[in-house]
């Protein structure tokens, strides 16, 4: 159950303070913690060493090796600069984003060479759990499995700035495609390397509403909100490091953080997004 929160810039619910946690296990899923973010009963659930070193360093390999990473210059209006191999949906019409997810796949399937996929090894987990679990869809195609994301400039106070995951689920520019049923997102994140200390997580107690995102310019992309706007809400911080796996609760406010240097750049990330839309259990990137 959520409550209502205000402020004079941030409007939106909370979860109660019992909920706004992290909850950490080593080594094993604990599936139950999952549904609990996957249903809006938990901020963050973080899996210390849920991928082998030796797979690590594997998939930081294969990577960085890959002929398909491409650059991300930092175009547009939010300055990200990253590399990234697979597709992402943010700010492309749904017959372009599936496209680009066809034409991704077999670089994706690559990237798991000699390694296991952790983020399939946990949909395979829900999927026992709940009653549909699949890829979005339009007319048949298939949303992208997963994508990889080395983001640049970690000497920021912010790798990524703050955002929530659900406002873009309204993009018209995707209004046929079936994500939009959702209300929830939960964002899966696996991190083959994280240079020590650095790339943190930090949520803050608040999911914004739409008046919010209105009035700060945000309506259909949830980036960036202003740090300085988030300092009256709780927040937590979630300590990835190397081998983790981490769900968190995407509607609530969050943040990369940076703080390391030029030299120690290399914050590699296998994510996807998933979310509810009825009883059927639905990923996309």
């Amino acid at each position: 159950m959520t409550t209502e929160v205000t402020s004079p810039s941030i409007t939106g619910e909370a979860l109660p303070a019992d909920q706004f946690q992290l909850h950490e296990s080593e080594g094993t899923l604990d599936i139950e913690r999952v549904l609990d973010v996957l249903n809006g009963r938990l901020a963050a659930y973080r899996v210390r060493h849920f991928v082998p070193a030796a797979e690590c360093a594997t998939l930081t390999r294969n990577f960085w090796d890959s002929p398909h990473r491409t650059p991300r210059h930092g175009e547009g209006a939010d300055g990200v600069e990253a590399y990234i191999l697979g597709a992402s949906h943010i700010e492309r019409s749904t017959l372009d984003y599936l496209t680009a997810a066809e034409a991704a796949r077999e670089a994706v399937d690559a990237l798991y060479a000699g390694a296991s996929d952790p983020i399939a090894r946990l949909r395979d987990a829900l999927a026992g759990r709940l009653d549909v679990a699949r890829a979005a869809e339009h007319d048949g195609r298939k949303a992208g499995s997963s994508k990889a994301v080395c983001w640049n400039n970690d000497s920021r106070e912010f790798l990524l700035l703050p955002h929530d995951d659900l406002a873009q689920l309204s993009d018209p520019l995707q209004a046929d495609f079936e994500v939009q049923r959702i209300r929830r997102v939960m964002a899966v994140n696996v991190y083959p390397h994280v240079p020590g200390g650095r790339g943190q997580l930090r949520l803050w107690n608040v999911a914004p509403d739409d008046r919010t995102r209105a009035r700060l310019g945000v309506r259909h992309s949830g980036y960036p909100y202003p740090p300085e706007l988030l300092t009256d809400h709780a927040s937590l911080t979630v300590p990835v490091a190397t081998g983790d796996l981490c769900v968190i609760n995407g509607n609530l406010v969050h943040a990369v953080l940076g703080g390391g240097s030029a030299a120690e750049r290399g914050r590699l990330l296998l994510t996807c997004f998933t979310g509810l839309a009825g009883d059927e259990f639905l990923w996309w990137t």
